[in-house]
């Protein structure tokens, strides 16, 4: 692996962090925060930015980009953007290195996982008391990570004289086989002016409500679009208080959800290209058959005074922020029937569309899945036939079945080596009476999955402050892990990567 080049585009990346971090003390100052403050965010700024610098100013002799230069690429530009990005925290909210890192990661890998609210950390909202530049910065990790800060990097790297597929397919959220142009940079800067468009529209139609003012509107439409989660308020959206508010966020972590390449084709003259998408209408019965049958469940058990309004408004959000892994909250389902806890627990580690900003397996994976799984049951029945699984009208290479199929064994044996981890290092966990196993399970799916909450102790009203510092850095981990779809970054621990 080249490092040169890897330390020269991730420096590239830093920029852009640095960047977006300067432009939070312009927020900062029109919110009237202290002058103390704004120095602190911008020396950060300065910091990051000089970094950049100073990396870019590393020539390669040979500035190609393989396939190790990839994986190496995207995993250190998340954690080096988690690093400086922490820095704000530490200065000016005085949050432990750890505590600070954690806070960034979850931003940068849109996991919506808080340690703010705790016995020795502020509350969100006492947070912007402070500084609502840092508080706006907390809402920019998400906007950046959500289409992903490398493949912003992408519309630069023809300037570093660098070409940036390998980068585009180490990065890319989930199995997608859509080609958006032949050129990656055409690609990406078509799928961020996407990302920005419905961003701005989302921003706009917060600001028809009472209930948000212009602050609030724009951090809730970032963390939505991201499916990041960050709110500006401990409640979170319920804190709004407001029907239309809700109905407006569950549309567009609808969108947000959905692959973003069908919203660039349904932007180019081409809406028929959602119905045509089998991943997309599975999305939609899946999302559909999860409400009903939760509200039918909340309904039955009187849990919002018998309002089926009520009723059947909370499990559509409770359903779009599990399965789109934003992670708000309207509600503690923390406190639901059994049931619907599955559910969302089920639809958790589904999560979204390939090629989406969410987290979790994605659906496309599912469809393989079960697919596979339903031709090797009829193949038993006829051995001698040949049977093709198809997605789109179109079949499926074992090339890429096989894979799939990896994918959900490495995936799954991650998620139990890190939920025996948390429940073997976290000593918190004995304050949580029976509920402890139940923690250590919901909070690895929170963070590998990219959602935020949990059930138990991390649950939509909790936090993961109290957890202890090594059990941060693990969760940590676990947000990289989930982000990067898993190979990217096991890849980098295989003594084999580095060899020559």
């Amino acid at each position: 692996m080249n490092i040169r080049t890897v330390f020269q585009v991730v420096a590239a990346v830093l920029l852009s962090v640095g960047i977006a971090m300067l432009s939070c003390v312009f927020v900062g100052w029109l919110m009237n925060d202290s002058r103390e403050t704004l120095f602190r965010l911008f020396y950060s700024s300065l910091i990051t930015i000089l970094f950049s610098l100073l990396g870019l100013s590393i020539r390669s002799e040979s500035p190609h980009i393989g396939y190790r230069e990839g994986f190496g690429i995207v995993t250190f530009s998340w954690v080096f953007a988690s690093i400086f990005g922490s820095i704000p925290y530490i200065w000016i909210a005085e949050l432990t290195f750890v505590d600070a890192f954690f806070e960034t990661m979850s931003g940068f890998t849109t996991t919506g996982s808080s340690i703010l609210g705790g016995e020795f950390t502020p509350g969100i909202e006492e947070l912007g008391e402070k500084s609502y530049g840092l508080l706006f910065w907390r809402s920019m990790t998400n906007w950046l990570g959500g289409m992903g800060i490398v493949v912003l990097s992408l519309a630069i790297l023809p300037l570093l004289g660098i070409g940036g597929m390998q980068l585009y397919k180490a990065e890319a959220p989930g199995p997608t086989t859509d080609q958006l142009s032949p050129r990656v940079a055409g690609s990406a800067k078509r799928l961020w002016f996407v990302y920005f468009l419905l961003t701005i529209i989302l921003f706009g139609l917060l600001l028809l409500s009472s209930k948000m003012n212009i602050y609030d509107a724009l951090n809730h439409a970032m963390a939505t679009m991201a499916t990041g989660g960050f709110s500006t308020k401990d409640a979170s959206i319920a804190s709004f208080d407001s029907a239309y508010v809700e109905w407006v966020i569950i549309l567009f972590m609808f969108l947000a959800g959905a692959n973003f390449a069908l919203h660039v084709k349904a932007l180019s003259g081409h809406p028929n290209s959602y119905i045509k998408d089998e991943e997309f209408k599975t999305y939609c019965i899946l999302v559909t058959i999860a409400i009903t049958f939760i509200s039918i469940n909340l309904i039955s058990f009187n849990f919002f005074d018998k309002s089926i309004g009520d009723s059947i408004r909370h499990a559509t959000f409770a359903v779009l922020t599990c399965m789109t892994t934003t992670g708000f909250a309207t509600a503690n389902f923390d406190v639901w029937p059994n049931f619907s806890q599955v559910i969302l627990v089920m639809f958790m580690l589904i999560g979204g569309s390939g090629g989406s900003t969410s987290g979790g397996m994605k659906v496309s994976r599912w469809i393989i899945l079960f697919k596979n799984a339903f031709q090797q049951v009829l193949h038993c029945i006829y051995p001698r036939s040949v049977m093709n699984v198809r997605l789109n009208n179109h079949v499926v290479p074992s090339s890429v079945v096989q894979p799939v199929l990896n994918f959900f064994f490495v995936y799954i044996l991650i998620l139990f080596t890190f939920t025996f981890l948390v429940a073997f290092l976290e000593p918190g966990l004995m304050e949580n009476g029976p509920h402890q196993i139940e923690t250590a399970f919901t909070s690895t799916v929170a963070t590998m999955c990219n959602i935020g909450p949990g059930l138990g102790s991390v649950g939509p009203t909790q936090n993961f402050a109290w957890m202890a510092p090594k059990t941060k850095l693990l969760l940590s981990l676990a947000m990289l892990i989930g982000r990067l779809e898993v190979y990217t970054v096991i890849v980098l621990i295989l003594p084999s990567f580095w060899r020559k």
